[in-house]
This record gives C-alpha cells, structure tokens and sequence, in this order.
C-alpha cells in the first residue's frame, strides 16, 4: 500500500505518475486557520486544515499588464455615495496620453459580491488609449517568495503563482457584451490587445522562472469567459489557445506546471487545454451548468491531463446530505480511473457572508465523507 503525502500526491498528479489515492481539495482552503469571513465557517477551515490536500498561493510576483509598475502614475480613485448604506460606487480613472478612462465598480460595505456598473473600454477607440500607456515590466523578482510559500505549506500541499491570463484582462476591461459586439466589429483589435498582454505576461513568466524556482506551479483563471454562450468556439480558438499555448509552453520549457481554472461547458475543449499545455483543469462542471460527465472524459482522455472538482458548490450549499454522497460516490468512482483526479467544489467555500446552518453542516459533510470515500480507492 502507497503512503504519499499531500505534497507528494499532488506533485505526482501534475506529473502524471502514480499515486495512491484520489486528492481531496476544498478551494479555498489553508494549512492554517486563518481569517474567517464569518465565524461559522472557523470549524471547516479547521477540519479542512487537518484533512484535505493543500493548494496555497504565493505573494511576491504580481504584475499589471496595462502598464507595470508605472500603474499608479495614471490612475486617480474615489467613491460615491449610491442612496443604500450597503453599496458604494468606486471610481477609478486611467489617464492615458490618448485620453481618460474610467470604470466603475459598485461595493458590498456588508461582505456580499460587488458588481462592475461601467468598464474601461467601451467602443474601439478606447483600446487605442489602453495601448498608449507606457509600460514598465517588474524587476528585481526573487526566488525566495515561492521557496517560502513552498515551505510555509509543505508536507501538507503544493504552493501555486497566480498570474493575471490575457484573454481575461481583455474581457475585465470591455465587460462581456462589448467584447461580443468588438470580436464581431472590431477582431483585430481584440486580438492584438491579447497579443500585447500575452508578451507581456511571457516576459514576466520568464522573469520568474530565471529565479532558479524549482517546479513551479502557475495558475491562472479566465478561458471560461471566451466559452459558449459567451463566445463562439473560434473566439476560445483565436483569443485563448492562441495565446495561452506560449505562456504554458515557456513554463514547461522550465521544469514547471499549470493549473487552469474555467467554468462553464469545457468538454469539446478539453483537447485545447491539453494541447496548449494544461496539467490540471478545474472545475469540470457536471450538467446544468457545465457539461462534463466524467466516466466519459475519463474514458476519452484517460490520464492526459489532471482531473480537478465535478461537485458543484450549490449543492452543498442547498442539497441533502444523501445527494452529496451520491455526488461524491460517482465522481470519484469515475475520476478515479484516470489516476490523476481531485475532488473539489466548483468554487470557494467561504464566499457566502452569511452562511446558514446547513451550509456550514454540508461543508462539514463534504470533507469527512470526502475523505472516507478517497480512502476506499488507495492502492
């Protein structure tokens, strides 16, 4: 019977070796306490610190694509008053050499989602404002940001850089409904814009990895924005693949790995992520939301690429306790055959201010019977 650590097991499921059983993830999660957004959820950070498989970031190597570190000479913030004590309106505005930009971004004072009200870009013109920025690229990186995460976390996980992904940015700027009418009207634009972020970012990629980082681990969020109903196949084709594939391949030149987070309907696409380079894809929705079956991806790809979540947060936000179990029983018994699978929500699990009763029981739940039903796969 194989013994792996956490850090062991999850290493080895990046790399595609052998492990001895399935990794048990609740995103969001620490090897430590920590801060609680609410005080209910202290005793599932507590159980999910001694029992699950850790994913913990590290500091030390953000970067602003639009303009590096000369951001702050260009950019002037205030809030409003919106009428409702909740929410408040900040401002933000980027004063480029082509004209201002502003954006608007309406703020929970009570802990809930805030919601963007205006982007920066709004018609064609304005990428040509972003595009007119100087941009200065970070120096001075160190190596000793992601050794300590590293050692901070481990036995008990992996530590992951996150970096900001193009595409994303480009979407985080227009919102998604400009961004529809400009890949239509304006394509060229959009995908230049990508191609400037993309350089960018393999530039500070780079940077990192010339630290002398051993294995690295980056993480990004954002391809599911450019998925259908959103966008078209073609759209994920020239916008995502085209300029993810250079970043993951820099990565992997480097001895290093990528764990990719999408939402949404990513079965037909599970051929780009592997192709580009993706060693872990989450979170592999089930239907409605998403479309993944997983005895069927597991039989069509096999252990190509690492199988990461298939539990949907709101069930164990609002299911029975017999539903979840069967969740779990399923997509295990089937992720597992893949050799590199992890259960996991589809999202955080503190990203609900005021959790109820039966949040915080079905989270318990998750973990404890998450737990047992891995262990019935070890080898």
């Amino acid at each position: 019977m194989i013994r792996l650590t956490s850090h062991e097991r999850l290493m080895r499921i990046f790399r595609g070796e052998d492990i001895d059983r399935p990794a048990l993830k609740l995103w969001g999660a620490g090897y430590t306490v920590g801060r609680q957004l609410h005080e209910k959820y202290r005793p599932v950070s507590e159980l999910a610190a001694q029992t699950t498989d850790i994913f913990t970031g590290c500091g030390g190597y953000g970067i602003n694509l639009i303009a590096g570190t000369e951001i702050g000479r260009f950019t002037e913030s205030w809030k409003t008053e919106t009428g409702d004590p909740k929410w408040k309106d900040a401002h933000t505005v980027i004063h480029t050499p082509k004209g201002d930009l502003e954006a608007v971004y309406r703020e929970s004072q009570v802990g809930d989602p805030g919601y963007d009200m205006q982007h920066y870009i709004k018609e064609a013109e304005d990428i040509d404002k972003i595009l007119s920025l100087p941009y200065i690229a970070p120096t001075g990186l160190e190596s000793r940001h992601y050794e300590n995460a590293v050692a901070g976390v481990g036995d008990r996980g992996v530590a992951m850089i996150d970096i900001p992904h193009a595409a994303f940015l480009v979407q985080c700027l227009t919102g998604s409904e400009t961004l529809a009418y400009l890949s239509v009207d304006a394509r060229e634009l959009i995908g230049g814009l990508c191609s400037v972020f993309s350089e960018r970012l393999c530039s500070h990629v780079k940077n990192i990895l010339e630290t002398g980082i051993k294995e690295p681990i980056f993480c990004w969020v954002g391809p599911e924005l450019f998925l259908p109903p959103l966008m078209s196949p073609k759209d994920f084709e020239d916008f995502v693949y085209k300029y993810d594939k250079p970043v993951c391949d820099i990565i992997h030149d480097y001895g290093g790995y990528v764990w990719v987070h999408s939402h949404g309907k990513v079965r037909n696409f599970i051929d780009s992520f592997i192709d580009m380079g993706v060693d872990v894809l989450n979170p592999l929705e089930p239907g409605p939301n998403g479309d993944v079956e997983m005895n069927e991806v597991v039989e069509k790809y096999g252990g190509r690429i690492g199988l990461e979540g298939n539990i949907e947060i709101q069930e164990i936000l609002l299911s029975t306790k017999e539903r979840i179990a069967r969740l779990i029983d399923e997509c295990v018994a089937a992720g597992e055959k893949s050799g590199r699978f992890i259960l996991c929500p589809s999202a955080g699990y503190m990203e609900y201010a005021r959790p109820t009763e039966n949040y915080i029981e079905n989270l318990l739940f998750y973990l404890k019977y998450g737990l047992e039903t891995v262990e019935k796969y070890r080898r």
